[in-house]
């Protein structure tokens, strides 16, 4: 079966995501291609939030979800107001069905991995 790698350089090209806030950036950059009689699909993705005071609601995840932080900061909200802050080499993971905000003090790239297709996108 083929591998497939992705260079650092690759951090500084995440592109904004259609329909998004203007300051997601997000890319999906490794996933199983959809097919008959796959039913686990992986995808890897790298999303890069910038500061803002315009903050999006919070989003329901309807997969789960579990991350890395590569650089800056990232701060995790759920429905019940549970927050987190996460640093360069913090980890997180979301469970389907959860209510989720994303937001940063200054910027924030994560390497995150979920159980759903990967989206056509280009990086």
């Amino acid at each position: 079966m083929p591998f497939i790698t992705l260079s650092s350089s690759t951090l500084h090209r995440i592109p904004h995501l259609e329909g998004a806030p203007s300051y997601v950036h997000f890319v999906d950059v490794f996933g199983t291609p959809k097919a008959a009689g796959v039913q686990d699909p992986l995808t890897g993705s790298l999303f890069y939030i910038e500061k803002t005071d315009d903050h999006q609601e919070l989003r329901p995840y309807d997969y789960d979800e579990t991350g890395v932080i590569l650089k800056g900061t990232l701060v995790i909200e759920d429905e019940s107001g549970k927050t987190a802050t996460l640093e360069k080499g913090d980890t997180f993971f979301i469970e389907r069905g959860s209510r989720i905000r994303f937001t940063t003090p200054d910027f924030g790239i994560a390497f995150k991995g979920a159980s759903r297709w990967k989206r056509v996108s280009k990086l």
